[in-house]
């Protein structure tokens, strides 16, 4: 076990880099970040859609139990730092092509342990005003959370109150032997520590190529959508077939796409387009909603559907955590990571086909 007491780099300053940083830096561990962005989730993280949520997973799914685990932990974060969470968004509505599918699911997860409600459609109506054809009935969700990824990162980091170093790549772990001693830069500078953390999603496998291993870790391409809106238009997520769509404080509508390929007619652009058109079918509208921004995002996804989370094998002072979804697991995956090295304690969440 490592002495609670260390010095750490952490790699990656997204969402799960961000609450590492706050769980370490908590238990008294000195912490320097390092990112290549100019910011705290300029990656991915930046072009994550920002549903904290269990009832888009279907239950029997090989994470669902972790996912359950999470959402228990951000409620206690937002008991934590609840001035972080102020612009969040709890509750979220989700419905399949049919009510009797709607119904099923919502059993489902009812007979997995989760607290979810199925509503009608005058509940829906009421709720969602703007919502043109409300379904027969939907699946709400209460512990679900909208929030912006990029700017709980920056919280979290800001909370750690922690050194952190942006604009700068890191190229290469340094090596002693077969104990990693910190980091080297592409500009040839090099941070020593006890232990380095590698966070930084699908490239994680670069930063561990010359210790000999890779993770396995391959990059899942979304298209993330947002549409500038001047008027509220909803109170909570919606999920149903076609559309998957959020509100921010500010008023911006965003929109989650499954990528499809590379052919121009579905770049994120022209998918932008064509949702817009859905949108002004579905939902009461303001005039002059216009697409703004049109991005893929890469995730880092595992074949199993499950993240990594542990040492790296045949070395000393490398560590790992990543997977998919990020935004979900980011506030679990620090506890635990925490627990596991200062503490000698790895969950049994992870199964073994994580890093040991």
């Amino acid at each position: 076990m490592a002495p609670a007491k260390i010095r750490v780099i952490i790699v990656g300053a997204g969402i799960v880099g961000a609450s590492l940083a706050f769980h370490f830096a908590r238990r008294g561990t000195e912490v320097h970040m390092v990112e290549e962005g100019v910011a705290a989730g300029s990656g991915v993280t930046s072009s994550a859609f920002g549903w904290v949520n269990i009832i888009n997973i279907a239950p029997g799914a090989i994470n669902y139990g972790l996912v359950q685990e999470a959402l228990v932990e951000y409620a206690r974060l937002q008991a934590d730092l609840p001035g972080v969470f102020v612009a969040a968004r709890a509750g979220s509505l989700f419905w399949l092509a049919s009510p009797a599918e709607t119904e099923a699911f919502a059993a489902a997860h009812r007979t997995a342990g989760t607290d979810v409600e199925l509503v009608d459609a005058a509940t829906i109506a009421a709720w969602e005003p703007n919502l043109l054809k409300p379904p027969a009935c939907a699946i709400f969700s209460p512990l679900d959370l909208a929030l912006d990824p990029a700017r709980l990162a920056r919280d979290l980091i800001d909370a750690a109150g922690i050194t952190a170093t942006f604009g700068r790549k890191v190229g290469s772990l340094t090596l002693s032997g077969n104990i990693v001693t910190g980091v080297r830069f592409d500009d040839g500078g090099v941070i020593e520590a006890d232990l380095v953390i590698l966070t930084a999603g699908t490239a994680v496998d670069r930063l561990a190529e010359n210790l000999g291993f890779r993770t396995g870790v391959e990059a899942s391409p979304s298209i993330i959508l947002r549409y500038s809106c001047t008027e509220p238009v909803l109170s909570r997520i919606l999920r149903g077939p076609g559309l998957e769509i959020r509100q921010s404080a500010d008023n911006r509508l965003n929109v989650a796409k499954g990528y499809i390929d590379d052919r121009e007619e579905n770049a994120p652009e022209s998918v932008g387009r064509r949702i817009l058109k859905i949108m002004h079918e579905r939902l009461r509208l303001p005039e002059r909603v216009s697409l703004v921004e049109a991005v893929a995002g890469y995730r880092p996804f595992f074949s199993d559907g499950m993240p990594r989370l542990g040492f790296l094998p045949g070395v000393e002072g490398a560590y790992a955590a990543v997977g998919h979804p990020g935004v979900i697991l980011a506030p679990l995956l620090g506890r635990l990571a925490a627990e596991h090295v200062l503490e000698g304690r790895r969950s049994p969440l992870i199964p073994p086909a994580g890093l040991m």
